[in-house]
């Protein structure tokens, strides 16, 4: 009788134990899904808001108008330019925010709430996956079919390498790129945009393969495409005397980019 009792007892605690064995190992597996499961909606539910600039250039009908509205307006007044020519002429295109759109690099960095670096700039450089401005393939089609004077010249301040290679490639995916146009990517800080206009005017240097050309107009969004305006003091004075330059609307056509650009920093 007493045997009896102690084997009874011996394996009910051992019933016991092997109960709390797995109650512990399901409460253990229950967390760490729950972990799991709250961290994976932590990771996509962690966007960031985009700031209003670029919801607007995104997202926006003005953006796309105005873009549009540029390229349009243009288009009479460069063919009437060019029919005055000559000789052979040019048709100048900053890249960023002219011809090609990036703001989608501007959109997953707000998802990871990062900011801009060379590094992460680089790379969307290399996906070559930039999309058309509005209205930008149309007019540059234009230009090409006003004949063999007329020419297409990419000055852009992405950098010679590792940046050019892609950037051609971008603008031949999307139709802008064509065999015998110019590509001036920057060689160094002093290769300024202004350097690189004198380079088309002169055909000298990279430029010789067509010899010189007259600019009959430029496209960009910022204000260092057309006049090499450098520093606060000057932006500012320019700022308040713009209406004395005739060249805008008529020579100089620019872009909408509320995103970033020299504006940022000159007139604090």
């Amino acid at each position: 009788m007493a045997l009896a009792l102690i084997l009874s007892s011996y394996f009910l605690k051992k019933e016991e134990i092997l109960q709390f064995r797995t109650s512990l190992w399901q409460s253990i597996v229950l967390l760490t899904s729950f972990y799991f499961f709250s961290a994976s909606c932590s990771f996509f539910q962690e966007s960031k808001p985009l700031r209003n600039d670029v919801k607007w250039a995104k997202s926006s009908i003005e953006y796309a108008a105005a873009c549009l509205q540029t390229y349009r307006m243009a288009w009479p007044i460069v063919k009437a330019a060019a029919a005055k020519q000559t000789q052979n002429w040019v048709v100048v295109f900053d890249v960023d925010e002219t011809v090609l759109d990036n703001v989608q690099y501007a959109v997953e960095l707000a998802e990871v709430g990062a900011v801009y670096t060379r590094q992460s700039w680089v790379e969307w450089v290399k996906r070559e996956a930039a999309p058309l401005i509005p209205g930008a393939r149309a007019f540059i089609d234009s230009v090409r079919s006003l004949g063999p004077k007329a020419h297409i010249a990419f000055i852009t301040n992405r950098d010679y390498d590792p940046e050019e290679i892609p950037t051609i490639n971008n603008l031949r995916q999307v139709g802008l790129f064509k065999d015998g146009d110019t590509m001036l990517t920057e060689r160094s800080k002093k290769d300024t945009k202004k350097i690189r206009r004198e380079c088309l005017e002169t055909g000298t240097g990279r430029c010789e393969k067509n010899g010189p050309l007259v600019i009959v107009a430029l496209f960009g969004d910022n204000v260092r495409d057309f006049v090499p305006i450098w520093g606060s003091d000057k932006a500012i004075e320019y700022r308040k005397n713009i209406a004395e330059d005739s060249n805008w609307g008529t020579k100089y056509f620019v872009l909408p980019n509320p995103t970033y650009g020299s504006w940022v920093n000159d007139y604090k």
